[in-house]
Parts: C-alpha cells; structure tokens; sequence
C-alpha cells in the first residue's frame, strides 16, 4: 500500500490556526502556516475548527503564559474528545490521499 501523498497535523495555536503540514509535498501543495482555508472541507467543519481554536485560547494564563492556565484536567479531556472528532471528520472529507495526525494537549497542574 502506497504511503499518504499529503501529511498534515491537527494542532491548536494560541490565537490561531489548527492545521499544519508535516511533509513536503505538503508544503509544496499548500503552503506554510495554518492551511485549513486552502483545503476542500466543508462550511460546518471549519466552523468546528474556529469553535475549537476558539476553545483552545481560554486554555492560556494570558496575563502570565508560563504560568498554568484556569483549564482542570476534565476541560483538557472534555477539548481532547473534541478534537479526536473533528480529526475522524478531517480523515473522512480529506480521504486516503492524505494522513492527519492530532498533537494533543498537554495537562499540566499546578505547582
């Protein structure tokens, strides 16, 4: 079986951007940065990809990155399933000519 021509990752970005390349026919396809607006998904797709990005900034202390953010490990887990959805939605619209990975979220508690 021949490998995926197109490989891209599902990763969330503070203030946004949720789908990167990873390989360079890729690249060469769509470019670099975000390339979720140069693919063929549908409407409610990217609409779930901007809820999520969305989502994913109120996991961030953005008076002091460093520090721990307000999410709980349920509100990780909660995003986590989430994404794992959209990732089954991106696989199915994408197809086998592409292979799309999810960089999950990190939980990390307090001191």
């Amino acid at each position: 079986m021949d490998a995926p021509q197109f490989q891209l990752t599902l990763m969330f970005e503070w203030g946004g951007g949720c789908l990167w390349c990873l390989n360079e026919n890729a690249y060469k396809a769509f470019g670099v940065g975000p390339v979720e607006q140069n693919l063929n998904l549908s409407r409610e797709t990217l609409e779930q990809m901007q809820k999520l990005t969305n989502l994913h900034d109120t996991a961030l202390n953005w008076e002091y990155p460093p520090d721990p953010g307000p999410w709980k490990k349920a509100e990780y887990d909660a995003f986590d399933i989430a994404a794992l959805e959209l990732l089954q939605d991106l696989k199915t619209q994408l197809g086998s000519d592409f292979r799309v990975f999810y960089d999950k979220l990190g939980y990390f508690e307090a001191d």
